[in-house]
């Protein structure tokens, strides 16, 4: 496979001081999204030393996802690199990668083309200057193992002594890529760079690291949203030993809530500065402070959730194919239902935290965020900085699910650390953490049904009403994107089908989690449709399989189009991999889902047993996953094993309410996750074939919320229509 070359992508080839051969690749991804100059400065991604060992940049944060072995992979692939002999360098922040950030399961599409140019472009070179050493036809060598190999002699020679040479070779404008047949590395079972550190504790998080002089933080904020301070009593928080200093965080002199849009600010509230983060934390406690909440609107769920019921009758159209109100008087029977979805928090692991050095001419900031580049923009509204004074580590991410692509704790952070003139290492509570969340927003979804004579679908009617992600981070636009998309499944399957959205305001601060909108709405479709296939008294695999129809290319919106043989392979896998078809115990059940989700077709079977008392008791799961090549197995399954329990958690206990504007929960004693001991056993293959690899961190977990229901359905026969289960 050959891939020529844009000139402004070029690479750049030269000797560092000790003797190390670096290749510089401007990265410039398939978005076309901003203006690139012509030129550019060099950036290192592939460094040959002369000891042999290849050192290999990992440009995107690491939130736990595996990206940071899974990119160098593929550039060591095509380079032909030995694997035992790479070291990974996680990359700070810098516009020259572009796409530096961690989100949405774009990380491995966006960089697949690129890595492997950037790998193939080096061990051309090499290879150009290896003919020249050897005498010997360009066409008979290859790469091997960190060595320029003769194919009928076996003869080597090292990459390391090939550094002089390759260094004056002219640069390729096209390359040709290694077959995916000769894999080597791509396709095997790697742990995760680190791996050692990380099941030792030895892992270092941005809430490890410490500077000379560093002084720590914390914030206790306005619980109600939109809330500021009126008066604070700080004498009793001052008397905690280790005590440095107390400052109101006000984000009126700060530009307000929204720095921009998709850029919140940090919440109003009062900041403790100390020696300790205990001794923060233990005067936090102490503070008295008197909140203004006069402008808010002091929310209630309940009353929350009346609103988004209301404004199912007041609605946009936001795709509309055939008639649907012809659909539903030529129709044979009818079925409607109703679902209700709770607004989610993130609950990373590593709570938020940021450590930044603000000093006279620059400011350094130690950053866990999935959003490098939404940092660096803040920081250039909230303090006028140019970006060449800003300097953004990216330390390893103890999870981000969303959470981190706002970057509203480091805001916190940086106006410490100028206010103080000392470096500061901020930590919120978790109390802090899951009561000023970016939720994901809860909704009540309406789906009808117009069915023929054989109970399949002729007409399908969806109304999503919500408060938007969009409006609370003050984005332009309507609910594509975040809430409901005209190429929502079941779009170019159904003849007479419209997409409706209500919109609610709401103070509640909202935005990404993990799979946007598909988190939620596939809920409802996936639960509607196990519903219509028992209405009809058909089994539901059967008939799904009879709704998409035969293998081909549905038209769904512009050029996006459906695989339904894609889809319909990993439906088949599934159902053989669950023993769908066998017969179970009184109080067990099976349920099943399956979609497509950032290019990837995933089928999933929960199987469950509830007791007499109701208790729901998840035995197994399992998934057939297609998502193209999969560069790192082991890492993939992971990822999919992740998704699968992120859903189930959600499914079973999460929940987020308010009362009078502030969030009731606090800590996982009242926003339970699962436990260790609730995990199912997970069965996870992969369908292999030569297609491009695409996302895996957010598809499995739509499905496994609509499973779970639909098996609880099964062992029941009680139909879930408002989560959370438990």
């Amino acid at each position: 496979m050959k891939n020529t070359l844009k000139r402004r992508n070029f690479i750049k080839l030269m000797v560092s001081a000790s003797g190390a051969l670096i290749a510089g690749v401007h990265l410039q991804s398939c978005i076309p999204k901003k203006s690139v100059a012509e030129t550019y400065e060099f950036s290192p991604l592939i460094q040959i030393d002369t000891d042999g060992w290849v050192s290999l940049i990992a440009k995107n944060p690491e939130i736990g996802q595996g990206i940071k072995t899974s990119l160098p992979m593929i550039l060591a692939e095509e380079l032909g690199a030995n694997w035992d002999k790479v070291k990974v360098i996680q990359a700070d922040f810098d516009t020259i990668y572009d796409e530096q950030w961690a989100g949405g399961s774009y990380a491995i599409i966006l960089n697949w083309d690129l890595m492997r140019t950037a790998g193939a472009m080096v061990r051309q070179v090499l290879i150009e200057a290896a003919s020249l050493k050897m005498n010997l036809p360009f066409e008979e060598l290859t790469t091997e193992n960190s060595n320029v190999v003769h194919i009928k002699s076996g003869d080597t020679t090292p990459f390391e002594a090939l550094i002089a040479e390759a260094s004056q070779m002219p640069l390729p404008e096209q390359v040709e890529f290694k077959p995916t047949d000769s894999f080597e590395i791509i396709g095997k079972n790697i742990s995760q760079v680190g791996l050692d550190k990380l099941v030792s504790g030895g892992a270092e998080y941005a809430i490890d690291l410490k500077l000379p002089e560093m002084v720590y933080a914390t914030a206790v904020k306005n619980p109600v949203f939109e809330g500021g301070v009126s008066s604070y009593d700080d004498t009793e928080a001052r008397s905690v030993n280790g005590v440095i200093d107390i400052i109101e965080l006000n984000n009126m002199e700060y530009g307000g809530r929204l720095l921009g849009p998709n850029s919140p600010n940090f919440v109003n509230g009062i900041a403790v500065i100390a020696n300790s983060t205990w001794a923060t934390f233990k005067a936090a406690k102490k503070l008295k402070v008197v909140w203004d909440n006069s402008n808010t609107r002091k929310e209630n769920t309940d009353e929350i959730f009346g609103r988004f019921h209301a404004q199912l009758s007041n609605t946009s159209i936001e795709r509309k194919d055939g008639d649907i109100a012809r659909a539903k008087q030529s129709a044979a029977s009818s079925f409607e239902a109703i679902y209700e979805l709770p607004f989610l928090a993130h609950v990373t692991m590593e709570p938020m935290n940021c450590m930044v050095d603000f000093r006279a001419d620059i400011c350094e900031v130690w950053a866990p965020t999935q959003n490098p580049e939404a940092l660096q923009d803040g920081l250039i509204k909230l303090f006028g900085l140019k970006p060449e004074q800003i300097k953004i580590h990216l330390p390893r991410i103890g999870g981000g699910f969303g959470r981190r692509y706002y970057v509203d704790y480091a805001m916190d952070a940086a106006v410490l650390s100028q206010k103080i003139g000392k470096p500061v290492k901020l930590t919120w509570t978790r109390e802090e953490d899951i009561r000023h969340d970016w939720y994901r927003p809860g909704s009540v979804q309406k789906i009808s049904a117009s069915l023929d004579k054989d109970g399949m679908v002729t007409g399908w009617q969806h109304i999503l009403a919500n408060a938007s992600r969009k409006t609370s981070l003050g984005r332009e636009g309507g609910p594509a994107g975040t809430e409901i998309d005209e190429y929502d499944f079941p779009a170019g399957f159904v003849p007479n089908l419209q997409l409706e959205y209500g919109h609610v305001l709401s103070d509640a601060p909202l935005g990404q989690w993990r799979a946007v909108a598909s988190s939620a709405n596939a809920f409802s479709v996936h639960c509607f449709l196990d519903e219509l296939a028992f209405l009809n008294k058909m089994d539901p695999i059967d008939y799904f399989l009879k709704f998409l129809g035969p293998k081909r290319m549905v038209p769904v919106v512009g050029d996006y189009e459906f695989d339904v043989e894609r889809l319909i392979v990993v439906i088949n896998k599934v159902r053989q991999m669950s023993n769908w078809d066998t017969s179970l115990p009184k109080g067990q059940g099976r349920g099943f889902a399956a979609r497509k989700g950032a290019g990837s077709f995933i089928a999933e079977v929960v199987t469950v047993a509830v007791g007499e008392s109701g208790k729901v008791e998840i035995l197994q799961v399992d998934a057939a996953v297609d998502c193209g090549i999969v560069v790192n197995p082991s890492g993939a399954r992971a990822q999919v094993e992740g998704g699968i329990l992120e859903g189930l958690c959600a499914a079973l206990y999460g929940e987020i309410t308010f009362k009078d504007g502030a969030a009731q929960q606090s800590n996982f004693h009242d926003y339970k996750w699962m436990r260790l001991g609730e995990v199912p056993e997970m069965n996870v293959e992969f369908i292999k074939n030569e297609l491009p690899p695409r996302g895996l961190g957010e598809p499995p977990l739509p499905p496994a919320i609509p499973a779970l229901a639909n098996a609880i359905y099964a062992a029941t026969g009680k139909r879930i229509r408002k989560l959370p289960i438990v």
